[in-house]
């Protein structure tokens, strides 16, 4: 989930970037109802649908359309996209144009947002009090793009002893009952990491009870460290997606565990169910999402050629999920998107 580390010479960037806007004939041209760009396809639709920086995405329903949001970047805290099909999307405002008062600028990463009644929460990380670490927010808007606003006097979740906490995920179980999802930065302070959950109040503006560790690192494929959860309920199973790895490297997956309750046991798959292909390095971060009836994921991707690289940077891809039972199946990375987008 970390902003990209490396650079690479002028020339490497703009190769990588032209090879990006050509996967699938994809252009990017102005968009003149918001002053930001619109991507469109010469042909069929195609992967990325977004070719820009877009890292930790979540698409959320808006209405007949769709608003996708993300970690800061393009003068923006809380960048947001908008489309009416999931396949052209143009630049919006900033989802979250105004910052807390207990944190600072330069880091807000990987939001999420969940509907709680009229009003929309959204969880998020940025720099704690103690800026040397970071630690998750809340902001509340009345619409899923924004703005939205933290009026709190301080972070919702802060592991200090852990290296601070990140990568906020909420979900809410068929019986009603929300969660929150989440990981300790302990490989930012050379600790185990682990992906948590609590519960959360009926508006989603509290936790309540008391945190409860699901898993942490502990097979090969996941390196240093598990992150990013997302968990998504399907007849009775709950399934826990989570990335793992070196975010910048072709070894960043996503890997997939099941239980019989929100709160686990949880016991992972043994390999990652989303991993690099030829056309996307280091898959992750992933979300779902339900679109006429078909589930739908959707995460950052690097071109191959541009790994770590500011431009393109960690561009937005879709694939498609399909469950039975207990198992699941993505559609690898692919310039053609799932059949039907």
């Amino acid at each position: 989930m970390r902003g990209a580390r490396a650079t690479v010479s002028a020339v490497s960037m703009v190769a990588a970037l032209a090879a990006t806007l050509l996967t699938g004939c994809q252009t990017a041209d102005p968009d003149p109802t918001t002053g930001g760009t619109v991507t469109t396809s010469t042909s069929a639709a195609t992967n990325p649908v977004w070719p820009s920086n877009f890292p930790d995405p979540q698409i959320l329903p808006d209405g007949d359309g769709w608003v996708a949001i993300s970690t800061n970047g393009n003068g923006m805290n809380v960048q947001t996209l908008v489309s009416d099909d999931l396949v052209t999307w143009a630049q919006g405002s900033d989802a979250m144009p105004e910052l807390a008062s207990w944190t600072t600028p330069g880091k807000v990463w990987a939001p999420e947002a969940h509907r709680f009644g009229d009003r929309w929460v959204m969880y998020y990380t940025t720099k704690a009090p103690d800026p040397a670490i970071q630690c998750i927010g809340l902001a509340v808007a009345d619409d899923p793009k924004g703005p939205y606003r933290d009026s709190s006097s301080g972070p919702l979740v802060c592991e200090e002893d852990q290296g601070g906490s990140i990568d906020a995920s909420p979900f809410v179980a068929a019986d009603g009952t929300a969660y929150l999802y989440w990981k300790n930065d302990g490989n930012a302070v050379g600790v185990d990491t682990w992906i948590s959950v609590q519960q959360l109040s009926d508006d989603g503006l509290r936790l309540e009870g008391e945190p409860k560790q699901l898993l942490q690192q502990d097979l090969p494929w996941e390196g240093q460290l598990v992150e990013a959860p997302f968990v998504w309920e399907r007849d009775g199973v709950f399934h826990l997606f989570y990335s793992a790895n070196d975010y910048g490297s072709e070894r960043y997956a996503v890997g997939h565990a099941t239980a019989s309750s929100p709160t686990g046991p949880f016991t992972k798959d043994p390999d990652p169910i989303l991993t690099s292909t030829d056309v996307a390095a280091g898959p992750g971060h992933c979300a779902l999402f339900e679109a006429d009836g078909r589930v739908l994921m959707v995460y950052h991707a690097w071109a191959p050629e541009a790994i770590g690289s500011d431009v393109p940077g960690r561009t937005m891809w879709l694939s498609e999920v399909t469950f039975d039972g207990g198992a699941v199946s993505v559609t690898p990375p692919a310039a053609q998107l799932p059949m039907g987008l």
